[in-house]
């Protein structure tokens, strides 16, 4: 039987970005799950790295122009940072544990 409650699902973290900026998003180990463009950019986008700093490994390299929701579900050891870059920033939302 398939336990479908809230207590059994993944309790995702959230973190909100809305200018161009770097944002330490966790440090240590996790999951990131999901990148939310609420609202696009102008020429806009979001660098992922597996690093408590915007160096090291990249994760993605999100076009963050328009509206959309990408699942990545992919895991990270040192940390989370994004660099959210370009003309006009998007609306974005980080979801992670």
């Amino acid at each position: 039987m398939e336990n479908n409650s809230v207590e059994s699902r993944q309790k995702w973290k959230a973190s909100h970005i809305s200018t161009a900026a770097t944002t330490a998003v966790k440090s240590g180990s996790g999951v990131l799950h999901a990148v939310t463009v609420g609202t696009g950019g102008t020429g806009s986008t979001l660098t992922i790295y597996d690093n408590t700093a915007a160096s090291g490994t990249i994760i993605s390299v999100v076009n963050t122009a328009a509206q959309a929701s990408l699942v990545l579900d992919v895991g990270f050891s040192v940390g989370l940072t994004v660099v959210s870059a370009g003309g006009t920033p998007a609306d974005i939302t980080i979801s992670y544990v």
